[in-house]
């Protein structure tokens, strides 16, 4: 019996793998068309900001690709949110296109989790900065951290 439950949980794992794996690739092509489609995007915008968070930046490149695409794409149409990106942003990406899409998808993670807090652009940019400087923290997730990022993981050490 135990056997039998493990293989169905392995399955159900492998099947899960399998099927968000799909969701990335059909994610490439995706066109937002109406306000109605970015409004039922926010789910898998957050599935791929928690995605592009909780993997190495060098593993799955063509996912983690579709991920940010998807994400920048919905950011850039959606009616139901702005974003700023001022001076400070672009100082804690400073040239790094990976910086930037995991800032951006940063952003958006922040605005979908706290959809009930009207936060002001800085508090977004607070937390947003936050999780991009503790993925960099991560010396397995194969991310090179801006000066700024270097200079606030400093900081925080001593």
């Amino acid at each position: 019996m135990k056997k039998i439950i493990l293989i169905l949980v392995a399955s159900m794992v492998l099947a899960c793998q399998v099927s968000l794996a799909q969701n990335f690739s059909e994610l490439a092509n995706y066109e937002f068309k109406t306000p109605e489609s970015y409004k039922t995007g926010e789910s898998q915008v957050l599935l791929c900001a928690n995605y592009l968070f909780s993997h190495p930046a060098n593993a799955a490149e063509l996912d983690r690709l579709n991920a940010t695409k998807y994400i920048l794409n919905w950011m850039m149409g959606t009616p139901d949110y702005t974003f700023a990106i001022g001076a400070n942003a672009t100082e804690l990406t400073k040239g790094s296109d990976e910086l930037f899409g995991l800032y951006m998808a940063a952003l958006s993670k922040v605005v979908l989790e706290h959809t009930g807090d009207a936060l002001p652009d800085g508090d977004i940019h607070n937390h947003a900065e936050k999780l991009l400087v503790d993925y960099c923290a991560v010396a397995d997730n194969h991310i090179k951290p801006s000066k700024r990022i270097k200079k606030i993981l400093k900081e925080r050490e001593g």
